[in-house]
């Protein structure tokens, strides 16, 4: 069962044998079936484009806490230690979770299975935690709002 009421942190590994590097063909491939993009996927390919990077390098670990009830799912590098993201979902997604709830968070599991990670943990985040998330990342959403009205 998922929890869909709740905010919870998932922690994910990349599989054994699996390379760190996600080349933009495989991209690709993952998105064939998707119907949609999320902007910021959108802007990390053109930024790809534009530095004429083929890949994007996968962290060894990888910590996501998903807040369904606010629309958006935090992450960041566990290996190496990077900077927590605050991924604000799209009307599109704000959609299909309205539609279903535990569905949209199993395609969320789905795409970073598709990127090569399994999950090994997972549990509840207090207040506490999700203050200090909002608190991080506060300056990005900032941004992605602007952007949102920009559009």
């Amino acid at each position: 069962m998922i929890i869909t009421n709740k905010p919870f942190r998932v922690s994910l590994k990349l599989k054994p044998g699996k390379s760190p590097h996600l080349y933009i063909t495989q991209i690709k491939q993952i998105m064939k079936d998707d119907t949609s993009m999320h902007p910021m996927m959108k802007k990390t390919l053109k930024m790809l484009k534009k530095t004429r990077t083929p890949y994007i390098m996968l962290s060894q670990l990888r910590e996501v806490v998903i807040d369904a009830l606010n629309h958006r799912h935090f992450e960041r590098s566990a290996d190496p230690i990077g900077n927590w993201l605050c991924t604000l979902w799209s009307e599109e997604e704000i959609e299909q979770y309205n539609k279903d709830k535990e569905g949209h968070v199993k395609a969320i599991f789905k795409l970073f299975e598709n990127l090569g990670y399994e999950f090994y943990d997972s549990k509840e985040v207090s207040e506490d935690y999700m203050k200090m998330l909002e608190d991080f990342t506060s300056k990005q959403v900032e941004s992605q709002l602007k952007q949102r009205e920009n559009f």
